[in-house]
């Protein structure tokens, strides 16, 4: 019975140290990759160990595990690439010249980083597999917005909840993003709101997407699109845009500033926030 207890004994104290090991090792990632450029040198030059099938989205995204020396992170891969001239049928709506590709995401975050808005993570232009696609570091610990409505939460400071929310639709009518949904805005347990799923944006289109969605305006980010450069835009996004997807992005963003203006002039500083 003793020698019995003993190895029962043994058994949980090896299970203890095990798990302790493990809860030790897990990486803190904001330390060890802290600025945008460390996240982007690691989705480029890890090693890839693992790869699984995410099970949701229509693009077949897949999600990878990366090595960077003893430490093991996440990251999404797509490598869709389609474009269709003349009608195109979706789910909820019919497209005309529709495009479907994951440049979309690497010019995204590229845009995001030129305006400094910090809601797009991390994504590189990286091959697996053979196959060219974009790498988009994983947001952990996140819910999606339908979880979010779901579970009946409400953001802890509703103010900064609806003024990320009108970052969003910005941005949304800025890009001309044609698939904005529940399940491509996650939330962080900070309520950090990230913007994910940009491979159906940059259509041909001068006019904004929903005007009427824009009731109020950051002026940092109004002043960051008043600022946006073409020659820089070409510079950080020319590999992945075409110059009249940069063209029709640019006078999109030219409807956007004209739209605050008039509406800052019709309802002064009620519409503004930082």
């Amino acid at each position: 019975m003793f020698h019995r207890l003993n190895v029962v004994l043994l058994i949980l104290l090896c299970s203890a140290f095990v798990f302790a090991n493990q809860t030790a090792v897990q990486p803190d990632l904001t330390k060890l990759y802290p600025t945008l450029e460390e996240k982007e040198n690691a989705l480029r030059n890890a090693k890839i160990v693992k790869a699984k099938k995410l099970g949701t989205g229509i693009t077949n995204p897949l999600k990878l595990t990366l090595q960077d020396g003893d430490t093991e992170f996440y990251a999404v891969f797509k490598n869709v690439d389609v474009r269709k001239t003349g009608l195109t049928k979706l789910k909820s709506s019919t497209e005309m010249d529709f495009k479907d590709s994951w440049q979309f995401d690497v010019a995204a975050y590229e845009l995001d980083k030129l305006l400094g808005l910090n809601m797009v993570p991390p994504t590189v232009a990286r091959k697996y597999d053979g196959e060219m696609g974009m790498l988009q570091w994983w947001v952990e610990n996140a819910m999606t917005e339908g979880d979010r409505k779901e579970k009946g939460l409400s953001p802890p400071d509703a103010d900064a909840w609806s003024q990320n929310l009108y970052k969003v639709r910005v941005f949304d009518n800025l890009v001309y993003n044609i698939d904005r949904n529940l399940g491509n805005l996650l939330i962080t347990p900070d309520w950090k709101v990230w913007m994910i799923d940009h491979s159906r944006c940059f259509k041909n289109q001068d006019k904004l997407k929903s005007d009427s969605d824009l009731a109020r305006f950051s002026l940092s980010f109004v002043n960051a699109l008043k600022k946006l450069d073409e020659a820089k835009v070409r510079e950080r996004c020319g590999k992945y845009l075409s110059a009249m997807e940069i063209r029709s992005m640019l006078k999109r963003r030219d409807a956007i500033v004209q739209l605050y203006e008039k509406r800052h002039l019709e309802m002064g500083d009620t519409i503004l926030y930082p």
